[in-house]
């Protein structure tokens, strides 16, 4: 759907944003306890479903949904992919970009991400697909001269431009 959204140039790709959220099990927990020694307490208990952590909140029993999504006026699903809660985003960059028709990725210049995609096989990937990865990022005494240069684009007036177009997609 993402693409005939491009095709027709109903939204332009240049800046694509990816993110994820964790999905509440719906049904009993499963006591991290319980599942490690085997045990399955009660009926009705989702043994598929893991333990993840969210900052906004906390600890959720469940699944995510990772997402890439347009930025601008028109916010439209471009790729997909759905684990278990306490699969780290960063292990799924790969598997939902890859996932992009070529079409969108051949358009876009830049992918919006938070701090969980910070990882350096990242940036080498989405530069060898066309693009730039752009995380919000930090400078610290040792900083290695490679990611100073990442850091420097993260604070430079694109950059943010490019970090509030994410911003303003998560809060539609």
């Amino acid at each position: 759907m993402g693409e005939l959204f491009v095709c027709d140039n109903l939204i332009d790709p240049y800046i694509v944003s990816i993110d994820r959220t964790i999905i509440k099990a719906k049904c009993s927990i499963w006591h991290k306890s319980s599942m490690e020694e085997g045990v399955v307490p009660r009926s009705g208990i989702d043994t598929d479903a893991r333990w993840g952590f969210s900052h906004t909140k906390g600890w959720i029993f469940g699944y995510k949904l990772h997402l890439v999504a347009s930025t601008g006026s028109i916010i439209v699903p471009l790729a997909a992919d759905f684990t278990t809660a306490n699969i780290p985003d960063n292990q799924m960059y790969s598997t939902v970009t890859c996932n992009l028709p070529v079409t969108i990725t051949r358009e876009t210049y830049y992918m919006s991400a938070d701090p969980g995609y910070d990882d350096h096989k990242l940036y080498d990937l989405s530069r060898d697909m066309g693009f730039q990865l752009v995380c919000p990022l930090q400078r610290y005494e040792n900083t290695p001269v490679d990611r100073i240069k990442l850091v420097e684009f993260y604070e430079s007036n694109v950059g943010q431009a490019i970090c509030s177009l994410r911003s303003n997609q998560l809060n539609h």
